[in-house]
Protein backbone atom coordinates (compact mmCIF):
# COMPACT_ATOMS: atom_id res chain seq x y z
CA UNK A 1 0.00 0.00 0.00
CA UNK A 2 0.97 3.80 -1.01
CA UNK A 3 -0.59 5.67 1.46
CA UNK A 4 -0.59 9.52 0.97
CA UNK A 5 -2.11 12.51 2.82
CA UNK A 6 -4.33 15.46 0.98
CA UNK A 7 -4.44 18.66 2.79
CA UNK A 8 -5.62 21.33 -0.10
CA UNK A 9 -9.25 21.58 -1.72
CA UNK A 10 -7.94 21.42 -5.11
CA UNK A 11 -6.66 17.86 -4.17
CA UNK A 12 -10.46 17.10 -2.93
CA UNK A 13 -11.81 17.85 -5.59
CA UNK A 14 -9.68 15.82 -7.92
CA UNK A 15 -10.20 13.33 -6.02
CA UNK A 16 -14.50 13.10 -6.85
CA UNK A 17 -14.38 10.32 -9.64
CA UNK A 18 -11.78 7.49 -7.88
CA UNK A 19 -13.50 8.62 -4.32
CA UNK A 20 -17.30 7.83 -5.91
CA UNK A 21 -16.00 4.99 -7.75
CA UNK A 22 -14.49 2.97 -4.64
CA UNK A 23 -17.99 4.57 -2.69
CA UNK A 24 -19.70 2.29 -4.73
CA UNK A 25 -17.70 -1.19 -4.59
CA UNK A 26 -17.49 -0.75 -0.26
CA UNK A 27 -19.79 -2.83 0.79
CA UNK A 28 -20.04 -0.87 4.25
CA UNK A 29 -20.15 2.31 2.60
CA UNK A 30 -23.14 4.85 3.44
CA UNK A 31 -23.90 8.35 2.15
CA UNK A 32 -21.89 9.78 4.91
CA UNK A 33 -18.99 8.32 3.58
CA UNK A 34 -19.16 9.73 -0.27
CA UNK A 35 -17.38 12.25 -1.57
CA UNK A 36 -20.82 14.73 -1.94
CA UNK A 37 -21.05 14.52 1.84
CA UNK A 38 -17.25 15.15 2.40
CA UNK A 39 -16.88 18.20 -0.14
CA UNK A 40 -20.81 19.83 1.14
CA UNK A 41 -19.29 19.86 4.64
CA UNK A 42 -15.70 21.10 4.12
CA UNK A 43 -17.75 24.05 2.03
CA UNK A 44 -19.60 25.45 4.70
CA UNK A 45 -18.75 23.54 8.38
CA UNK A 46 -14.83 23.52 7.80
CA UNK A 47 -13.22 23.13 10.70
CA UNK A 48 -9.59 22.88 11.06
CA UNK A 49 -7.35 21.67 8.33
CA UNK A 50 -7.27 18.73 6.09
CA UNK A 51 -5.50 15.58 6.11
CA UNK A 52 -7.68 12.73 3.77
CA UNK A 53 -5.67 9.57 3.53
CA UNK A 54 -5.28 7.78 0.46
CA UNK A 55 -4.19 4.16 -0.10
CA UNK A 56 -3.16 3.13 -3.77
CA UNK A 57 -2.12 -0.67 -4.73
CA UNK A 58 1.18 -1.27 -7.16
CA UNK A 59 -0.90 -0.20 -9.99
CA UNK A 60 -1.79 3.31 -8.63
CA UNK A 61 -5.86 2.41 -7.86
CA UNK A 62 -7.24 3.79 -4.98
CA UNK A 63 -7.94 1.47 -2.54
CA UNK A 64 -8.44 3.00 0.43
CA UNK A 65 -9.96 6.03 1.94
CA UNK A 66 -9.98 7.67 5.46
CA UNK A 67 -11.00 11.12 5.51
CA UNK A 68 -10.03 13.17 8.65
CA UNK A 69 -9.23 16.71 9.59
CA UNK A 70 -6.75 18.24 12.00
CA UNK A 71 -8.03 20.47 14.55
CA UNK A 72 -7.73 22.22 18.12
CA UNK A 73 -9.16 20.56 20.43
CA UNK A 74 -8.91 22.60 24.09
CA UNK A 75 -4.96 23.12 24.38
CA UNK A 76 -4.52 19.71 22.61
CA UNK A 77 -4.13 18.82 18.89
CA UNK A 78 -7.16 16.38 17.43
CA UNK A 79 -7.23 13.82 14.74
CA UNK A 80 -11.35 13.03 13.49
CA UNK A 81 -13.47 12.61 10.76
CA UNK A 82 -13.86 14.87 7.96
CA UNK A 83 -18.26 15.56 8.50
CA UNK A 84 -18.37 15.26 12.43
CA UNK A 85 -20.20 15.68 14.14
CA UNK A 86 -22.79 15.74 11.35
CA UNK A 87 -22.45 12.43 9.60
CA UNK A 88 -24.29 9.33 11.84
CA UNK A 89 -21.65 7.08 10.86
CA UNK A 90 -18.46 7.30 10.10
CA UNK A 91 -15.87 4.90 8.58
CA UNK A 92 -12.99 4.40 6.57
CA UNK A 93 -13.63 3.38 2.17
CA UNK A 94 -12.27 0.44 1.45
CA UNK A 95 -12.13 -2.01 -1.37
CA UNK A 96 -13.92 -5.15 -0.19
CA UNK A 97 -10.09 -7.12 -1.55
CA UNK A 98 -8.02 -4.53 0.65
CA UNK A 99 -10.20 -3.78 3.76
CA UNK A 100 -8.02 -5.15 6.38
CA UNK A 101 -4.68 -4.10 4.56
CA UNK A 102 -6.58 -0.86 4.36
CA UNK A 103 -6.52 -0.52 7.44
CA UNK A 104 -3.42 -1.26 8.90
CA UNK A 105 -1.57 0.67 6.32
CA UNK A 106 -3.68 3.69 7.76
CA UNK A 107 -2.66 2.87 11.19
CA UNK A 108 1.09 2.76 10.48
CA UNK A 109 0.87 5.82 8.45
CA UNK A 110 -1.12 7.55 11.73
CA UNK A 111 1.68 5.83 14.00
CA UNK A 112 4.45 7.43 12.10
CA UNK A 113 2.85 11.02 12.55
CA UNK A 114 2.28 11.25 16.21
CA UNK A 115 4.03 14.05 16.45
CA UNK A 116 1.60 15.94 14.69
CA UNK A 117 -1.30 14.97 17.03
CA UNK A 118 -2.35 14.46 20.49
CA UNK A 119 -5.15 12.21 20.40
CA UNK A 120 -7.04 10.48 17.21
CA UNK A 121 -10.92 10.81 17.77
CA UNK A 122 -13.09 8.24 15.94
CA UNK A 123 -16.71 8.54 16.61
CA UNK A 124 -19.99 6.70 15.33
CA UNK A 125 -17.95 3.95 13.71
CA UNK A 126 -20.37 0.76 13.17
CA UNK A 127 -18.93 -1.96 15.55
CA UNK A 128 -18.35 -4.22 11.85
CA UNK A 129 -16.08 -1.94 10.78
CA UNK A 130 -12.08 -2.57 10.86
CA UNK A 131 -11.57 0.27 12.79
CA UNK A 132 -13.80 -0.76 15.55
CA UNK A 133 -10.96 -2.99 16.64
CA UNK A 134 -8.14 -0.74 15.15
CA UNK A 135 -4.46 -2.05 17.00
CA UNK A 136 -1.85 0.92 17.12
CA UNK A 137 0.99 -0.73 15.67
CA UNK A 138 3.39 0.98 18.36
CA UNK A 139 3.90 0.38 22.30
CA UNK A 140 4.07 3.78 22.55
CA UNK A 141 0.33 4.11 21.52
CA UNK A 142 -2.97 3.14 23.28
CA UNK A 143 -6.41 2.80 21.91
CA UNK A 144 -9.54 2.80 23.55
CA UNK A 145 -12.80 1.75 22.72
CA UNK A 146 -16.29 3.41 24.22
CA UNK A 147 -20.30 1.90 23.03
CA UNK A 148 -21.23 5.32 22.05
CA UNK A 149 -24.47 5.71 20.57
CA UNK A 150 -27.52 3.56 19.69
CA UNK A 151 -28.73 3.47 15.92
CA UNK A 152 -31.70 1.48 16.04
CA UNK A 153 -33.09 0.38 12.79
CA UNK A 154 -36.62 -1.49 11.39
CA UNK A 155 -36.09 -4.31 9.51
CA UNK A 156 -38.12 -4.00 6.14
CA UNK A 157 -37.96 -7.87 5.05
CA UNK A 158 -41.21 -8.26 6.31
CA UNK A 159 -44.33 -5.74 6.46
CA UNK A 160 -43.30 -2.78 9.24
CA UNK A 161 -46.53 -2.97 10.30
CA UNK A 162 -46.09 -6.06 12.35
CA UNK A 163 -43.30 -5.49 13.94
CA UNK A 164 -44.64 -1.49 15.37
CA UNK A 165 -48.01 -3.05 16.81
CA UNK A 166 -51.12 -2.68 16.96
CA UNK A 167 -51.92 0.29 18.84
CA UNK A 168 -49.37 2.46 16.52
CA UNK A 169 -50.84 1.03 13.06
CA UNK A 170 -54.34 2.11 14.78
CA UNK A 171 -53.41 5.54 15.47
CA UNK A 172 -51.89 5.91 12.32
CA UNK A 173 -54.98 5.00 10.33
CA UNK A 174 -57.18 6.80 12.31
CA UNK A 175 -55.55 9.87 12.21
CA UNK A 176 -54.59 9.52 8.61
CA UNK A 177 -58.50 9.32 7.57
CA UNK A 178 -59.16 12.25 9.92
CA UNK A 179 -56.85 14.49 8.15
CA UNK A 180 -57.98 13.34 4.92
CA UNK A 181 -61.52 14.51 6.29
CA UNK A 182 -60.61 17.89 7.52
CA UNK A 183 -58.20 19.52 4.80
CA UNK A 184 -57.16 18.37 1.35
CA UNK A 185 -54.44 16.38 2.11
CA UNK A 186 -51.57 15.05 -0.38
CA UNK A 187 -48.17 13.47 -0.02
CA UNK A 188 -45.06 13.79 -2.34
CA UNK A 189 -41.05 13.79 -2.65
CA UNK A 190 -39.59 17.20 -3.36
CA UNK A 191 -38.27 17.37 -6.75
CA UNK A 192 -35.23 19.45 -8.03
CA UNK A 193 -37.70 22.33 -9.15
CA UNK A 194 -38.88 22.88 -6.07
CA UNK A 195 -35.89 21.42 -3.73
CA UNK A 196 -35.45 25.19 -2.59
CA UNK A 197 -38.56 25.43 -1.09
CA UNK A 198 -39.05 22.49 0.09
CA UNK A 199 -35.76 23.26 2.16
CA UNK A 200 -37.10 25.99 3.77
CA UNK A 201 -39.91 24.26 4.70
CA UNK A 202 -38.19 21.57 6.35
CA UNK A 203 -35.99 24.23 8.72
CA UNK A 204 -38.56 26.20 9.62
CA UNK A 205 -41.23 23.31 10.50
CA UNK A 206 -38.05 21.29 12.29
CA UNK A 207 -36.61 25.11 14.30
CA UNK A 208 -39.68 26.52 15.07
CA UNK A 209 -40.38 23.04 17.66
CA UNK A 210 -37.70 23.55 18.58
CA UNK A 211 -37.73 27.13 19.89
CA UNK A 212 -40.98 26.44 21.58
CA UNK A 213 -39.03 24.29 23.49
CA UNK A 214 -36.83 26.83 24.28
CA UNK A 215 -33.41 24.95 22.69
CA UNK A 216 -31.66 25.66 19.51
CA UNK A 217 -32.64 23.12 16.36
CA UNK A 218 -30.45 21.35 14.25
CA UNK A 219 -30.65 24.16 11.34
CA UNK A 220 -30.18 27.28 13.89
CA UNK A 221 -26.75 28.34 12.40
CA UNK A 222 -26.77 29.77 8.74
CA UNK A 223 -23.62 27.63 7.67
CA UNK A 224 -25.74 24.11 8.47
CA UNK A 225 -29.05 25.52 6.56
CA UNK A 226 -25.71 26.14 3.60
CA UNK A 227 -24.21 22.87 3.90
CA UNK A 228 -27.46 21.01 3.66
CA UNK A 229 -29.00 23.18 0.72
CA UNK A 230 -25.42 22.08 -1.31
CA UNK A 231 -25.36 18.17 0.32
CA UNK A 232 -29.37 18.14 -0.43
CA UNK A 233 -28.83 18.91 -4.64
CA UNK A 234 -25.46 17.14 -4.73
CA UNK A 235 -27.66 13.91 -3.24
CA UNK A 236 -30.48 14.75 -5.42
CA UNK A 237 -28.11 14.40 -8.81
CA UNK A 238 -27.12 11.12 -6.99
CA UNK A 239 -30.52 9.71 -6.92
CA UNK A 240 -29.93 9.01 -2.82
CA UNK A 241 -32.83 12.38 -1.48
CA UNK A 242 -35.95 11.35 -0.05
CA UNK A 243 -37.63 14.77 1.11
CA UNK A 244 -41.02 13.32 1.86
CA UNK A 245 -43.84 16.24 2.10
CA UNK A 246 -47.06 15.81 3.89
CA UNK A 247 -49.06 18.76 2.17
CA UNK A 248 -51.94 19.85 3.86
CA UNK A 249 -54.21 22.49 2.31
CA UNK A 250 -51.55 23.09 0.05
CA UNK A 251 -48.54 23.89 2.38
CA UNK A 252 -45.98 21.96 4.09
CA UNK A 253 -46.86 20.39 7.41
CA UNK A 254 -44.47 17.81 7.61
CA UNK A 255 -41.29 17.12 5.69
CA UNK A 256 -39.15 13.88 6.48
CA UNK A 257 -35.30 14.31 5.04
CA UNK A 258 -33.97 10.89 4.26
CA UNK A 259 -31.19 9.64 2.16
CA UNK A 260 -31.85 6.32 0.11
CA UNK A 261 -28.66 4.02 -0.70
CA UNK A 262 -29.23 1.09 -2.06
CA UNK A 263 -30.89 -1.42 0.15
CA UNK A 264 -31.27 1.02 3.14
CA UNK A 265 -33.06 4.44 3.26
CA UNK A 266 -31.65 6.40 6.34
CA UNK A 267 -33.56 8.77 7.91
CA UNK A 268 -31.75 12.16 9.03
CA UNK A 269 -34.33 14.74 10.24
CA UNK A 270 -37.76 16.16 10.30
CA UNK A 271 -40.49 18.70 11.36
CA UNK A 272 -43.76 18.91 11.63
CA UNK A 273 -46.25 22.09 12.74
CA UNK A 274 -47.23 21.69 15.96
CA UNK A 275 -50.57 23.38 15.37
CA UNK A 276 -51.53 19.65 14.02
CA UNK A 277 -50.30 18.11 16.63
CA UNK A 278 -53.58 16.32 17.08
CA UNK A 279 -53.72 14.65 13.92
CA UNK A 280 -49.99 13.07 14.43
CA UNK A 281 -48.69 14.11 11.33
CA UNK A 282 -44.91 12.95 12.03
CA UNK A 283 -46.18 9.86 12.60
CA UNK A 284 -48.58 9.75 9.36
CA UNK A 285 -45.13 10.89 7.04
CA UNK A 286 -43.02 8.79 8.46
CA UNK A 287 -45.33 5.63 7.87
CA UNK A 288 -45.54 6.60 4.43
CA UNK A 289 -41.55 7.10 4.29
CA UNK A 290 -41.59 3.92 5.41
CA UNK A 291 -43.91 2.45 2.95
CA UNK A 292 -42.14 4.46 0.45
CA UNK A 293 -38.89 2.83 0.88
CA UNK A 294 -40.27 -0.83 1.27
CA UNK A 295 -42.19 -0.04 -1.86
CA UNK A 296 -38.63 0.85 -3.98
CA UNK A 297 -36.74 -2.27 -1.99
CA UNK A 298 -35.14 -1.24 0.59
CA UNK A 299 -34.66 -4.19 2.88
CA UNK A 300 -33.57 -1.54 5.73
CA UNK A 301 -35.24 1.73 7.16
CA UNK A 302 -32.41 3.05 9.42
CA UNK A 303 -33.33 5.74 12.10
CA UNK A 304 -29.90 6.76 13.14
CA UNK A 305 -27.90 7.91 15.93
CA UNK A 306 -30.15 7.97 19.24
CA UNK A 307 -31.93 6.28 21.87
CA UNK A 308 -35.54 8.46 21.63
CA UNK A 309 -38.36 6.55 22.79
CA UNK A 310 -40.93 7.13 20.01
CA UNK A 311 -38.26 4.66 17.61
CA UNK A 312 -39.37 1.66 20.36
CA UNK A 313 -42.95 2.17 19.58
CA UNK A 314 -42.13 1.39 15.81
CA UNK A 315 -40.41 -1.83 16.86
CA UNK A 316 -36.86 -0.47 15.85
CA UNK A 317 -34.01 -3.11 16.99
CA UNK A 318 -31.03 -1.17 17.89
CA UNK A 319 -27.56 -1.34 16.39
CA UNK A 320 -24.51 0.39 18.35
CA UNK A 321 -21.72 2.20 16.92
CA UNK A 322 -18.32 2.86 19.21
CA UNK A 323 -15.77 5.77 19.63
CA UNK A 324 -12.11 4.77 19.08
CA UNK A 325 -9.93 7.13 20.75
CA UNK A 326 -6.30 6.70 20.21
CA UNK A 327 -3.79 8.22 22.05
CA UNK A 328 0.02 8.37 23.03
CA UNK A 329 1.15 6.92 26.56
CA UNK A 330 3.33 9.06 28.89
CA UNK A 331 1.54 12.74 27.03
CA UNK A 332 0.16 14.73 29.43
CA UNK A 333 -1.58 16.68 26.06
CA UNK A 334 -3.30 12.81 25.54
CA UNK A 335 -3.88 12.38 28.63
CA UNK A 336 -6.19 16.05 28.55
CA UNK A 337 -7.64 15.60 25.57
CA UNK A 338 -8.36 12.15 26.93
CA UNK A 339 -10.14 13.11 30.16
CA UNK A 340 -12.13 15.58 28.23
CA UNK A 341 -13.62 13.17 25.52
CA UNK A 342 -14.42 11.55 28.80
CA UNK A 343 -16.02 14.59 30.13
CA UNK A 344 -18.19 15.25 27.00
CA UNK A 345 -19.25 11.17 26.75
CA UNK A 346 -20.75 11.30 30.13
CA UNK A 347 -22.59 14.48 29.53
CA UNK A 348 -24.05 12.99 26.40
CA UNK A 349 -25.37 10.01 28.12
CA UNK A 350 -26.93 12.11 30.77
CA UNK A 351 -28.43 14.36 28.37
CA UNK A 352 -30.42 11.73 26.45
CA UNK A 353 -31.19 10.32 29.73
CA UNK A 354 -32.83 13.50 30.53
CA UNK A 355 -34.52 14.31 27.70
CA UNK A 356 -36.38 10.99 27.35
CA UNK A 357 -37.80 11.03 30.92
CA UNK A 358 -38.87 14.61 30.58
CA UNK A 359 -40.27 14.15 27.51
CA UNK A 360 -41.42 10.19 26.77
CA UNK A 361 -42.81 8.87 23.49
CA UNK A 362 -43.24 12.78 22.39
CA UNK A 363 -38.84 13.25 22.43
CA UNK A 364 -37.74 14.86 18.94
CA UNK A 365 -35.22 13.11 16.58
CA UNK A 366 -31.70 14.79 17.55
CA UNK A 367 -31.75 16.78 20.75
Amino acid sequence: MIVAALDDDEALDRLAGEWRALHDVAPSATPFQSWEWARAWWSHRRRGRLCVLTARDDDGVLVGLLPLVAAAYGPTRRLTFLGAPEADYQDLLAHPAHAETVCAAFARWLADAARAWDVIDLPDVREDSALATLAPPSPSLAARRYVHRLCPYLPLDADWRAAAGKQLRTRIGRKTRKLARDFDVSFDVAAAADLPHALDDLFWLHDRRWRRRGLRGAFARPSVRRFHRELAARFLDRGWLRLHRLRVDGKTRAAFYCFADGARVYYYLSGFDLDLGRYSPGAVLMARAVEDAQASGARVFDLLRGDENYKREWGARDRRTVRVVVTKRRSLRSWLAASAIAVERAAAVAGSRLRNRLWGHRAIKRA
